[in-house]
């Protein structure tokens, strides 16, 4: 059974936090693709060694070493592909749309962590199974009490409970 919610506009603190958001991981994904032809430029020239067996020599191969720059750098700028694909798409449309989801879900276990000191709700919801709430409003509300979610329409970046 899924839970009744519906959308709404996007305030502007959570566009500016998703602008940013979205900002921050281009540039994650822009680091990880520089580290990751880096490391094929270097894998590379380790495979463009071709050894002969007759005289045990060893001759640096033009040949092989570009053979084996393409393949790797095919393989790495496919998965920062597939990566920016699953990940950076989602909140580039919720910038576009600025819509979020406000779902209303139902408080199935509360609990406190001594360790760190935070309370929690455990929800019935798809999107969020747990939330961190404040002392009072653990206090306040009891289990099956409603509580309502909010998080991006694509992405699913929680914003919040009220």
């Amino acid at each position: 059974m899924q839970n009744e919610y519906y959308t709404e506009p996007l305030e502007v603190s959570e566009f500016d936090f998703l602008a940013k958001k979205a900002e921050q991981e281009k540039r994650l994904y822009k680091k990880i693709l520089i580290a990751l032809q880096v490391g094929c430029i270097i894998f590379s020239f380790g495979g463009a060694w071709k050894y002969i067996v007759k005289g045990n020599l060893s001759v640096f191969s033009w040949e092989n070493y570009f053979i084996t720059l393409l393949i790797l750098s095919s393989i790495s700028a496919a998965a920062i592909w597939f990566s920016i694909y699953n990940n950076l798409r989602k909140i580039s449309l919720d910038l576009r749309y600025k819509t979020k989801i406000i779902e209303r879900a139902l408080i199935k276990r509360k609990t406190f962590l001594p360790q760190n000191n935070t309370f929690h709700f455990y929800l019935n919801s798809f999107e969020k199974l747990s939330i961190e709430v404040d002392e009072e409003h653990f206090n306040e509300l009891t289990e099956g009490d409603e509580v309502n979610i909010e998080y991006s329409s694509n992405a699913h970046i929680y914003f919040g409970y009220f």
